[in-house]
């Protein structure tokens, strides 16, 4: 309970704590005073609250008498406290007051003081590291490899070893426009969006304290503007008017491989799954045979419902799917694959993980199709190729709406695979539309394998085929190790 703290109740805390006795007096006149006895001496204290949050201030040690000479009095006290919680009612911090007081000079010089005292942070390095591993716990894993990437060019290392509260916008400016002086002007441009993204997490509240890092440091940080380039500029290549699209014969040639058998069975479904739904490798190497039904309504074709995790920001789309009709000889893909994964143990992947899995992922890494679709004898695409080739040749060839292709490739839609009808499936026109687009993506495809095998038969010769895959994988796997 509070009391009235008097001269009498101070002498007897100076003899008690002399004893090694402890407790606190909670002064009646002043709310928040406290006088404190301890076994190291008597000393005044203030409790407040500051922005919501509970503080306790030492105002220092406490003296008999009416002078404050050595400490405080109990007049000198509560004027000390009054002051402090006049200060906090106002929101202001009463630590620079209290240090200007414990020093003997003014609040302007104890300011001037605390400006040029070296303020703690962190190392370049540490704060890229410690990025980077929060980056790697939120994040999927091709975000940290770009991240990483972007914060370890050559031009970044002019600040190794520098504290991070002190380098300026201005230097980081520089270092962005020597990456972009070499050539490089994307990687500036994304090297940008990378560093302020640092230097937001620098400044987060849970840990500006130890960065020491403003607010906004890097909020108007700029690469400098692309290099003009006029239309007829440069020679003129055929190949690069059709944009990021393969040409048409190659996904051809790699549809026609896929089904020759000269791939291992998993790889060469999965390729064929790929190019006939036009789904993002890691949708691919993620499918599970329990995301796919069939529908009585509607034979030869099954619905995929993509989960969000392996949509293009994922976390962003909500908790609903997206659903992707498999039809003609897709869905005998799809078939052939959920057999294939009828296993105990497998948990339904269609590529299950392989012995050297040394992560907590269940199925195959996102990167499993690339080198094999790279090793195809007269296919130069990655697998994100066909992905344009269906918005492109799209809507030239199979009568898409400009922008239609998003139905498919966009995944803005949400449905559940757990609560959707046959006759739903089979009777929404937005589903209608894009079973319509499939068949038709699919038809497609299967025209351009059949030019492909007319133009070379050797497409038909499993055996060479397979040799000559092999012997690129095989020739790719030594450049690398001689690397």
């Amino acid at each position: 309970m509070p009391d009235l703290i008097t001269a009498k109740a101070l002498a007897k805390a100076i003899r008690d704590q002399r004893e090694g006795q402890r407790y606190d007096i909670i002064d009646s006149r002043v709310p928040g005073l406290e006088l404190r006895v301890k076994p190291r001496g008597v000393r005044w204290s203030m409790r407040c609250r500051l922005h919501g949050d509970r503080k306790r201030y030492d105002l220092g040690p406490a003296v008999a008498g009416d002078q404050d000479i050595g400490g405080l009095s109990i007049d000198g006290a509560r004027s000390r406290a009054a002051r402090i919680a006049e200060m906090v009612r106002a929101g202001h911090n009463p630590a620079t007051y209290l240090a200007a007081t414990a020093a003997g000079v003014s609040i302007e010089t104890q300011r001037r003081v605390e400006a040029e005292r070296p303020k703690p942070s962190w190392t370049w390095e540490t704060s890229v590291e410690s990025f980077l591993a929060d980056v790697m716990r939120t994040n999927r894993p091709d975000t940290h490899r770009d991240y990483r990437g972007k914060l370890r060019v050559p031009e970044l290392g002019r600040f190794a070893g520098r504290q991070v509260a002190g380098i300026t916008r201005n230097e980081m400016a520089s270092a962005i426009a020597a990456v972009h002086s070499r050539g490089a002007e994307v990687m500036s441009e994304g090297m940008v969006r990378v560093i302020k993204r640092l230097w937001s997490w620098l400044s987060e509240a849970v840990r500006q304290d130890a960065t020491s890092v403003a607010d906004g440091v890097m909020i108007k940080l700029a690469a400098p503007a692309r290099t003009r380039s006029e239309i007829g500029e440069e020679a003129f290549d055929p190949d690069a008017e059709a944009g990021d699209a393969p040409p048409e014969i190659e996904i051809g040639r790699a549809l026609a491989l896929a089904r020759l058998g000269c791939l291992p069975d998993r790889i060469g479904l999965g390729i064929q799954l790929l190019i006939g739904t036009v789904q993002r490798r890691r949708a691919v190497t993620g499918a599970n045979r329990w995301r796919f039904r069939s529908y009585a309504e509607v034979n030869s074709e099954c619905a995929w419902y993509i989960p969000p995790y392996f949509r293009k920001s994922g976390t962003k789309r909500g908790t609903r799917s997206h659903l992707v009709p498999c039809v003609a000889w897709v869905s005998d893909v799809v078939e052939r694959l959920d057999r294939m994964s009828d296993f105990e143990g497998s948990e339904g992947w269609l590529f299950p993980a392989g012995a050297s899995n040394k992560s907590k992922r269940q199925h195959a890494e996102a990167g499993l199709l690339n080198d094999w679709i790279g090793a195809m004898p007269g296919v130069g695409w990655s697998p994100h190729g066909v992905r344009y080739a269906f918005a492109s040749y799209g809507e030239r060839d199979l009568g898409f709406a400009p922008s239609e292709a998003k139905l498919i490739l966009d995944h803005m839609e949400g449905v559940e695979p757990t609560d959707v009808t046959g006759q739903f499936y089979s009777s929404d026109p937005k589903i209608g539309r894009k079973r319509s687009m499939m068949r038709a993506w699919t038809d497609w495809c299967d025209d351009w394998c059949n030019r492909a095998i007319r133009e070379n038969p050797a497409l038909r010769d499993r055996d060479l085929m397979s040799d000559e895959i092999r012997r690129v994988r095989y020739r790719r796997g030594s450049d690398d190790e001689a690397a």
